[in-house]
């Protein structure tokens, strides 16, 4: 049977659009013909090495091939075509023994690393603001043997804190740092559960996690002490202080004082080390117990706690390990998202059960030009070199706009260059081909930016634009895939296959989960359509009991389908025919508006963030007008340049974003952006707003995982909504 052999249109590719605009001058294209020719002849050369060595036919067929089925009917589940599974490590059926499995398995191979911190700088502001910038040196490791040593400890000095409480809990409240993990694997050893919460909340919003779980043990960072000068006196349950040592060891000592009056105990983390002698080597946990209540971002109202099982997490990492296959214990992991977040804390321990490392980051030292690296050193990814990362779709966008925006500015003939071969790589990827010579040559530098010798990164969190994950496939040298999953399915229920040369695709259901499609006849989803499509619910060992003393809403989300319990996700899906899920929609998102047609807000808000001259945006519709609108944080650079073009003179952003004649000539920017990505008249928003303010975690319009908060920027906007629909029907 002749294989169909996909033919890649450079006509189509908005990428090249964007970084090429009109005609080159006539030695350029005289040059660029050359340089084709010699591709051709290139291939011509290689042709039998690669059929022999480097089958093309064979990677399109891993690509095609079948990765999930219908267990029985199209109504019910989608199953991996390997079959259920629920422990990595048979019999050990909760995370402490999972991890003393690793420990036996791995030994002294290094396990968690520390960047060490050699000087830091005060940078001044032209407005007198400060910033500290670092100048960091080598990793240093901790061994799986020396890690299992300090959680033995630890777990001693916490059970001896906790032995007065009937039900402990331990709030975690720090940054990502192998303390956090190392004091999580102890909490499991000691069967304490864990409540997590972001670093980046405030005093009530701590206080509220508390007082919901009535914790009595709180584990925080030096740096993050003066967050919580009264905490004590809001939590009355709360009995015992633990605080980590400070990054920079020539930091001003926080007074604890203030603490030592509000907790019975108040103890630095090298003081819990020595508290109990006598170490605790098992856990008495069952796989049944509480592991972990963590809190969710709160994208659609207050931040719900998510009861996490062991079995739960148990199932996950196996799910996740299978779902990754490419994991071996050669590879390091950067370590730098939220560890509150269920995206990294699985990540995290993931990799661990297959006896990789993990170095620790953070976004403000993660590359190069991260904005806490003293200007001449090096971030994180230089000094660690990961093989593996975990990244959510705002980050890799920021990595797309910045390395789309550095070509743009480039001379003429770099731009075709860069076109060509960007062009070359991505027909032959699609057809099933490598490119050494391009990828040494021309990608070298762009690979730098995160180390060089990545060979895969996973996205979550939300959903990841086809185009921005095809320009970091290309750019990156190495897979970029998907995963899909809630905290409430402990991370990741599909992970696409590493093989599947395709985008968009989140892949098939994780071994440990078994996926339906719900008919939603209000948006016309059913499973018996072509493609198969519906509310995606998920059901295994890794869905969570439920909501931490909210049982009306766990019975609304967790539910009863065909005979099984099943969480209810919300979000629209499509089954391939490989069976792998393409996300489509969003129930909570898609709003009708006034003439009867429908919006998703996500679908259109992930087509225009790739514009360069937006940073963020919020697509925002009811069903009482006949428009959506947009709030967009726009990009100050290009900003600075529409309002040049417009004889605007260059001010402050505020006045940037308030003067008339610069809304109109951004407003057509994004309309053009909105055609060439095919959004309907509906789609494309009627009115927009340039919002000064830079929205951020800190700020409460975005979660930790950079999602956004809709009713948050709804409540604070709402002036503004109003405003611009009044406008639009005057």
């Amino acid at each position: 049977m002749k294989r169909k052999v996909s033919v890649y249109d450079s006509s189509k590719d908005k990428t090249l659009r964007k970084l090429v605009k009109g005609e080159s001058p006539i030695w350029i294209r005289i040059v660029m013909a050359i340089l084709r020719v010699w591709f051709f002849i290139y291939d011509c050369l290689n042709y039998l090495p690669y059929q022999l060595f480097n089958s093309p036919t064979e990677k399109i067929r891993k690509s095609e091939r079948v990765k999930a089925k219908w267990v029985d009917e199209r109504d019910g589940p989608i199953r991996n075509i390997h079959g259920h599974a629920s422990e990595t490590f048979p019999g050990k059926d909760t995370i402490d023994k999972v991890w003393r499995q690793c420990v036996e398995l791995y030994d002294e191979s290094p396990c968690l690393g520390t960047r060490q911190l050699i000087e830091v700088f005060q940078d001044e502001q032209p407005g007198g603001r400060i910033f500290e910038k670092w100048h960091l040196g080598e990793y240093v490791w901790q061994s799986y043997r020396e890690v299992e040593n300090q959680v033995a400890r630890i777990a001693a000095g916490i059970k001896d804190l906790a032995s007065e409480e009937k039900n402990p809990k331990v709030v975690i409240f720090a940054e990502t740092r192998a303390d956090w993990l190392i004091t999580a694997f102890a909490c499991f050893r000691a069967n304490v559960t864990i409540v997590t919460v972001y670093a980046t909340l405030g005093e009530d919003a701590i206080a509220h996690a508390i007082g919901e779980t009535e914790a009595t043990l709180l584990v925080t960072s030096s740096e993050l002490l003066p967050k919580i000068m009264t905490l004590g006196k809001k939590c009355p349950t709360l009995k015992t202080l633990i605080y980590f040592s400070p990054v920079n060891p020539k930091e001003k000592p926080v007074d604890l004082a203030p603490f030592r009056s509000q907790f019975k105990h108040v103890l630095s983390m090298s003081g819990l080390l020595t508290r109990n002698s006598e170490l605790v080597k098992e856990s008495t946990a069952v796989k049944t117990d509480i592991a972990l209540i963590m809190y969710t971002s709160g994208t659609t109202g207050l931040p719900k706690g998510v009861i996490l099982l062991h079995e739960n997490v148990v199932a996950a990492l196996l799910g996740h390990g299978d779902g990754v296959a490419i994991i071996c214990n050669t590879d390091t992991y950067i370590g730098y998202l939220p560890l509150a977040h269920i995206l990294e804390l699985d990540a995290e321990m993931t990799v661990m059960t297959k006896g990789a490392k993990v170095g620790y980051s953070s976004p403000l030292t993660l590359h190069d030009r991260a904005s806490k690296i003293q200007k001449g050193t090096h971030g994180d990814c230089h000094a660690l070199r990961p093989t593996l990362m975990a990244a959510v779709p705002a980050i890799m966008d920021r990595i797309f706009k910045a390395v789309s925006e550095e070509v743009a500015a480039s001379p003429r003939f770099m731009q075709e260059l860069f076109k060509l071969n960007y062009e070359r790589k991505r027909s032959r990827y699609l057809e099933g081909y490598c490119s050494p010579f391009l990828d040494r040559i021309v990608f070298k530098k762009i690979r730098r930016l995160l180390g060089g010798k990545l060979r895969g990164v996973l996205s979550g969190g939300a959903p990841l634009n086809a185009e921005t994950q095809r320009f970091m496939n290309i750019c990156m040298c190495c897979p970029v895939v998907q995963g899909y999953g809630l905290t409430e399915t402990c991370g990741a229920a599909t992970v696409a296959d590493i093989n599947d040369l395709s985008t968009g695709t989140v892949g098939p259901p994780v071994r440990c989960s078994d996926i339906a499609l719900r008919e939603w006849s209000e948006g016309g989803y059913s499973p018996f359509n072509d493609p198969p499509q519906g509310e995606i619910l998920i059901s295994g060992e890794n869905i969570s009991p439920g909501y931490w003393k909210q049982p009306e809403k766990t019975a609304e989300d967790f539910i009863m389908y065909k005979g099984k319990r099943y969480f209810a996700t919300g979000d629209i899906g499509q089954k391939r025919d490989d069976g792998s899920l393409l996300i489509i929609d969003r129930k909570k998102d898609l709003v009708k508006l006034q003439h009867g047609e429908y919006v998703s807000l996500a679908k259109v808000e992930c087509a225009l963030l790739n514009c360069p001259i937006i940073d963020n945006i919020c697509i925002y519709g009811t069903g009482l007008e006949e428009n959506v609108i947009a709030l967009v944080v726009p990009n100050q650079k290009h900003l600075e340049k529409i309002a040049e073009a417009e004889g605007v003179p260059n001010t402050e952003l505020k006045a940037m974003c308030e003067n008339p004649k610069v809304v109109a000539a951004f407003k057509k920017q994004l309309d053009e952006h909105s055609k060439k990505n095919k959004l309907s008249r509906t789609e494309t928003p009627a009115a927009i707003h340039l919002c000064p303010e830079i929205w951020t975690p800190d700020t409460g319009l975005l979660t930790e995982a950079l999602k956004l908060k809709r009713k948050p920027i709804q409540n604070a906007y709402q002036k503004t909504i109003d405003e611009l629909y009044r406008k639009l029907k005057d």
